[in-house]
């Protein structure tokens, strides 16, 4: 890829190091629409409806140091990737505080993440971090499988490491380590904000600091769940076709994604169409923006996102379209619901 490339203009905030590098740069793309080819949509207006189009960082595309020297991987696709729960519950059970402060949007941090990467470093450099969607995943990690340098590589395994992320205080379960192999959703490997120097031992007693004021200001942004969208189409495409309910088929494509995105975030959920209780869209979720800690169930305060493009027709097709500003243009509005449902 040359320099000219859309990606570096995408990426130009980011200062590219390498292997033992940093990228402490965090540009943001949460807004962003990841295409089935791998393209980035710039979702700008119209509700996210009109896009441009700007290339990402292919699994070949030149390293940005060719000189990276690393270990053989431990595992390269179709073979699992070896499982290292261990290290996951191990610093839990040190750090429970890490863990619990885990969410970056409830005002906690990436300590938790950033010292297990440190310490899968500490053997094996081919374990970093995900920017799949542009912005740093707050509990993902990645393994690099491919060869030259691993910085923007999607070459690589994705791993959930934080189960129930961003639990709503009071209601929620709290968060717990897992090991859930994600390595489908596309990942893109990353060293971006990494800065292990600056984090504190783990063996340091917890700091006691005041917990975060609620600003009560619903201004949370809508993440970007395409890839999600995507993997689960891929995997089930069976559900996708079959996700017409008017004729004959089923809602489970769209609960399979709810409860994919609910894993990451349980902002995420369901919508009564038009704000109608008990008439729930069959294609469309919900994610609550509203501040943190607040009631979910019927609430007006959401972003929506229509998920399956040409629904009910002959071809439907995995889609990410924010109908936000449409829908309030259109007069009308959505309610947040789980719809009942437990398994979600």
């Amino acid at each position: 890829m040359k320099s000219s490339s859309p990606w570096f203009v995408l990426f130009a905030a980011a200062s590219v190091a390498s292997c033992e590098g940093e990228l402490v740069a965090r540009p943001d793309a949460t807004a962003d629409v990841v295409r089935s080819d791998g393209a980035i949509m710039d979702a700008a207006s119209d509700g996210g409806m009109d896009a441009t189009i700007m290339d990402v960082p292919s699994a070949d595309a030149p390293s940005a140091d060719a000189s990276c020297s690393l270990p053989a991987p431990v595992a390269q696709p179709p073979a699992a990737l070896p499982s290292r729960l261990s290290v996951v519950e191990s610093l839990a059970a040190e750090r429970p505080d890490w863990l619990e402060a885990s969410c970056p949007s409830q005002g906690g941090d990436r300590r938790f993440l950033f010292e297990l990467v440190r310490r899968l470093r500490e053997s094996d450099p081919r374990w970093g971090l995900d920017r799949r969607t542009g912005a740093l995943s707050d509990d993902i990690i990645t393994y690099f499988y491919g060869t030259g340098c691993p910085e923007g590589s999607r070459e690589a395994y994705m791993v959930d490491v934080i189960g129930r992320l961003c639990p709503r205080p009071g209601v929620d379960p709290p968060a717990v380590p897992v090991w859930i192999d994600r390595s489908g959703e596309g990942p893109v490997w990353t060293l971006m904000g990494f800065a292990p120097g600056s984090l504190p031992d783990a063996s340091t007693p917890p700091d006691v600091t005041s917990p975060p004021t609620d600003t009560g200001v619903s201004t949370v942004a809508l993440p970007n769940g395409a890839p999600v969208v995507e993997a689960v189409a891929r995997e089930r495409p069976e559900l996708l076709r079959n996700s017409c309910v008017d004729t004959g088929g089923n809602n489970e494509f769209l609960f399979e994604v709810v409860r994919r995105l609910r894993r990451m975030d349980p902002r995420w959920g369901l919508n009564w169409k038009r704000g109608r209780v008990g008439d729930m869209s069959q294609d469309v979720v919900d994610y609550y923006r509203g501040p943190a800690g607040g009631t979910m169930e019927g609430s007006t305060d959401v972003h929506i996102v229509d998920i399956i493009g040409g629904h009910c027709g002959g071809s439907p097709s995995p889609a990410w379209i924010d109908v936000t500003a449409a829908t309030a243009m259109g007069g009308t509005i959505g309610r947040w619901t789980l719809a009942g449902r437990t398994d979600l």
